[in-house]
């Protein structure tokens, strides 16, 4: 197998891992929600995490090997600015799910 099809299917695991831990930290608490629950626990870290490894996995299986070449510059140590816009949007991803899990969570009442 190639390191070129081991980066794609490095993306589609981070994407498989980010949808499985969206459930239980975001859409089983709107569900819980709905159904009225007393009390809800938020995973406000793990929340924030799967818009990261979503957006990180879609980058890994789009660019595939060329996706360190292509963010990083290995000699200065430095990244390139494709790498910062990734980390940008990683960084709003992560914010996003985890204020707006919050946010539709006090919708429904709950602190």
């Amino acid at each position: 197998m190639n390191s070129d099809l081991k980066a794609r299917l490095w993306g589609v695991v981070l994407i498989i891992i980010g949808a499985a831990i969206s459930w239980p930290t975001i859409f089983d608490r709107i569900r819980l929600a709905h159904e009225g629950t007393p009390e809800i626990s938020v995973w406000s870290l793990a929340s924030f995490l799967v818009g990261p490894l979503i957006v990180f996995g879609f980058v890994m299986l789009i660019l595939g090997e060329k996706t360190e070449d292509m963010t990083r510059d290995a000699e200065k140590k430095r990244m390139k600015p494709l790498g910062n816009v990734i980390a940008l949007l990683c960084l709003l991803a992560g914010f996003a799910g985890m204020l707006g899990t919050t946010f539709v969570l006090q919708s429904f009442g709950y602190r």
